[in-house]
């Protein structure tokens, strides 16, 4: 059994996934910690009869031994929660958007001087992976390429991880074929319409209630465009990949980034 831990374990994404944790037969959720909650029942908050956990305020409090530890809370929070498990020498799957890439590069030194293994990942939608692998390939062959980004109007951060680390991927692609996306705009009626540049790509961000998370990279070509489109429809979509990346987490030494680190060691 895998034992793990929750950061963020009462919040919408913590109570899905804290579910999945408890039915997941070789998986074994140890710790369910948020303050906001401390002191509650964990199983009554997600509607369980399979286990009796205390909420616990903080990662000091809790006294089981664990394997994994999964955040998903915010960008302050899980600096300090990343740091704490991998100065313990701990595992740990990260879904927190808004790190900087000064954070990162500080988690890549603490799991590398701590002999453990930390992924971070923007997007643990197995489909949201395999469309920006699916992009990679048709990028070298339509470079004039745009992202529109589409998320729930309580998303804090803009644009979303999956498109940032979209864009750089697709940016690293033509890099390599010398291609660039041209655009002829010079002026900005009203500034931002464009939306945000990473490189040559440009990123649109839309926040409206009624939506989840969606994106779409569209590819424009000589009379011809090309879309690829990824629409997650309810948080549970993310499960799969959450679980996937505790099963490997635990293989692994070193820092990854993005949950096709781990698709592409599978096909290795």
């Amino acid at each position: 059994m895998i034992k793990t831990i929750l950061f963020g374990a009462c919040g919408k994404m913590g109570r899905v996934i804290g579910k999945a944790l408890i039915d997941a037969l070789d998986i074994e959720l140890v710790g369910a910690i948020d303050p906001y909650f401390k002191g509650e029942k964990y199983e009554k908050i997600i509607g369980t009869d399979k286990i009796s956990l205390e909420v616990l305020g903080s990662i000091e409090e809790l006294k089981e031994d664990f394997d994994v530890a999964v955040d998903f809370t915010n960008a302050e929070a899980a600096y300090q929660n990343i740091k704490k498990i991998l100065q313990m020498g701990k595992r740990m799957v990260v879904g927190t958007t808004g790190l900087t890439q000064e954070m990162i590069n500080e988690f890549k030194d603490l799991a590398v001087k701590n002999n453990t293994a930390i992924l971070i990942a923007p997007n643990f939608a197995l489909g949201a992976v395999l469309m920006i692998q699916l992009a990679k390939q048709v990028v070298k062959y339509f470079p004039d390429v745009e992202i529109i980004e589409l998320h729930h109007n309580e998303k804090a951060d803009a644009p979303s991880g999956t498109a940032i680390l979209t864009a750089e991927i697709l940016s690293e692609e033509m890099k390599k074929h010398n291609l660039t996306h041209k655009d002829a705009t010079k002026v900005e009626k009203l500034p931002g319409s464009r939306g945000g540049k990473l490189d040559s790509i440009n990123i649109h961000s839309v926040r409206l209630p009624g939506l989840v998370a969606h994106q779409e990279i569209i590819f424009g070509g000589l009379g011809q465009t090309l879309s690829i489109r990824h629409d997650a429809l309810s948080r549970e979509c993310y499960i799969p990949g959450v679980l996937m990346a505790i099963r490997e987490i635990i293989k692994r030494e070193g820092f990854f980034y993005g949950l096709e680190s781990f698709l592409n060691r599978e096909e290795a």
